[in-house]
This record gives structure tokens, C-alpha cells and sequence, in this order.
């Protein structure tokens, strides 16, 4: 199996789930997309709260409380809001390891290495993954990003312009009707000099 699939195998040898219920999650995950913990959820196969208590069993994975975290900008700007969303991570902190800076990231699945090569790719520096619920995650970049998701805004329909080409201001309806009267004179001296009214008939008009 593939590098991305490395928490279904985690969970099959733990006994939570069986092969059937992997197989079917990563189908499920091929068809729809998004994470295979999420797709076990979603499935039923699994609780995610059981997911993440095993992966916080697991050396060096470390769960997090975004709730409780302060999160600080140099950290929370470091990824495209675009690429947070769609892989559902949220930077934590910066952290010193030695002579580098390590950025420590909250996501669903911190054995999903591809996901880390390229963040880690993106940043410029590595990927310490820490686990939190994807509720949390979500909630975490609502509060920090409040338009949200970056191209999910409203757009007017079409139709609101059609509306407002059709519908002539009501000042332009007032202004011809202000008009009537001079038209209906120039109208019937027309008619007058081609002979087609005659002078009583253009008196009885006006």
C-alpha cells in the first residue's frame, strides 16, 4: 500500500478495523476524496475520538487542544488559507530544534506522510504533525480566517442584472409622461399643415 494509506494499516494491526473495512474506506476515499480516517468515520466503521486516542498512544504523536492554543500569526500565515482548507491542517507554532525552526502543524492524520512532504515543501522547513479532532481543525481556521474557504462566497445570480436592464427607473417613467402634452402639439401640427385636421378638428383635440 501507498505511503498515504499508512494509518488504515496502523489501525488494521490494531484490531479496529478488519481488511474489509479498509479496503472500503479506500475506496471510498478514491471516489469522494479527503482523508482515509475520515472516510473510516464516515463510513461507520470507526469513531474518530477512537482514532485520535490511538494515535496519541503512538510515540511521538502528540494531540492538541486548538481551543486552548493561542496561535500566533507568524505561524498561522506561513501556509496559503487555500491549502489549510483543503487539507483541513492549522499551524500551531514555530518551534527551535538545534540551529533550525520546526513548524509544528495540527492535522487529522499525522502519519499521512505525503501530506507532510508538502507542506514541508510549501514552507521551506519541516513539519512537526501534531493530531487534533478535524472539528476542531475547522472550527480553529473559521475563527482565524472569517471569510472562510477561499472561493465559497456568494456570487448574485445572473438574473439580478436582467432585473435591473428590465426595470427602468421609475424617474425615467415620470420624465416621459412630463412630455406627453408637447408631443400630442407638434403631432397635431403635423396633421394640420398635410391638410389631414382641420382647425376646429385640432381645437377639439386640445
Amino acid at each position: 500500500m501507498g505511503r498515504t494509506t499508512k494509518l488504515g494499516e496502523m489501525l488494521l494491526e490494531a484490531g479496529l478495523i478488519d481488511k474489509f473495512q479498509l479496503e472500503s474506506g479506500l475506496s471510498f476515499q478514491r471516489n469522494v476524496g479527503g482523508r482515509i480516517g475520515s472516510a473510516l468515520v464516515k463510513l461507520g466503521y470507526i469513531a474518530e475520538e477512537t482514532i485520535l486516542t490511538f494515535l496519541d498512544d503512538q510515540e511521538n504523536i502528540v494531540r492538541v487542544d486548538l481551543e486552548q492554543l493561542q496561535i500566533p500569526p507568524d505561524a498561522l500565515n506561513t501556509i496559503p488559507v487555500a491549502k489549510l482548507y483543503e487539507n483541513m491542517v492549522v499551524p500551531v507554532e514555530w518551534q527551535s530544534q538545534g540551529r533550525s525552526r520546526v513548524l509544528v502543524v495540527a492535522m487529522t492524520d499525522p502519519t499521512n506522510l505525503t501530506l507532510i512532504d508538502d507542506l514541508q515543501f510549501v514552507v521551506g522547513s519541516r513539519i512537526q504533525p501534531v493530531v487534533a479532532p478535524e472539528v476542531d481543525i475547522e472550527t480553529a481556521l473559521n475563527r482565524h480566517f472569517p471569510a472562510g474557504r477561499p472561493g465559497t462566497h456568494s456570487v448574485a445570480p445572473p438574473w439580478d442584472k436582467q432585473i435591473e436592464i428590465l426595470s427602468p427607473p421609475v424617474e425615467r417613467k415620470i420624465d416621459k409622461s412630463a412630455h406627453a402634452g408637447d408631443r400630442l402639439d407638434r403631432l397635431i401640427a403635423l396633421l394640420l399643415r398635410k391638410g389631414v385636421l382641420s382647425d376646429r378638428d385640432a381645437d377639439y383635440l386640445k
